[in-house]
């Protein structure tokens, strides 16, 4: 008789323990639904943050392709992004020059780059559009502002950016 009364007090308890596993399964797939949630909600900021982050590395690969082209000349006058990817200072073809070697559509934002010299001839700019997110253009232009010529803390005031609808010119 002790045998059957031991068993039923376990199949009982054990009934018992069912319950409180489906709870545990269920505070799980909680915690499981909110990680991705939060993880889909960060997707955007991410993205934003590694074009940002892209386009900062294109500008300055520019800028040094320009010096490079520079070498002995007294100024950058003539200096086009065309000329320098002929040149191959930058990869034809590559991410920057693109299949044309103009820099057409090519920064990570989808718009253009371009390069020409400046209203003081001993200095250079590097212009690109920013047509498919011009909401990012104060983000980027903040980014930008140090690495110009006149490594401004901030876009506004900086005499060496000017970010104009979707257009971010920078002086270096």
């Amino acid at each position: 008789m002790k045998k059957l009364h031991n068993q039923k007090t376990k199949t009982v308890f054990n009934n018992k323990q069912r319950g409180a596993s489906t709870v545990d399964v269920m505070i799980a797939a909680g915690f499981i639904i909110g990680a991705v949630l939060l993880t889909v909600m960060m997707v955007p900021k991410v993205q934003d943050a590694m074009t940002i982050s892209s386009f900062q590395r294109d500008a300055s690969t520019i800028q040094s392709g320009v010096m490079l082209r520079k070498k002995a000349r007294s100024n950058y006058t003539g200096v086009t992004l065309t000329a320098i990817c002929n040149q191959n200072i930058l990869t034809k073809g590559g991410t920057i020059c693109g299949t044309s070697n103009n820099g057409q559509a090519t920064n990570p934002f989808g718009g253009n780059w371009t390069v020409k010299a400046n209203s003081n001839p001993g200095l250079f700019d590097i212009e690109a559009t920013l047509p498919n997110n011009p909401d990012s253009m104060l983000e980027v232009a903040d980014t930008m502002a140090p690495i110009t010529r006149g490594n401004c803390q901030s876009a506004t005031p900086c005499a060496t950016l000017k970010a104009t609808g979707t257009t971010l010119t920078m002086t270096f």
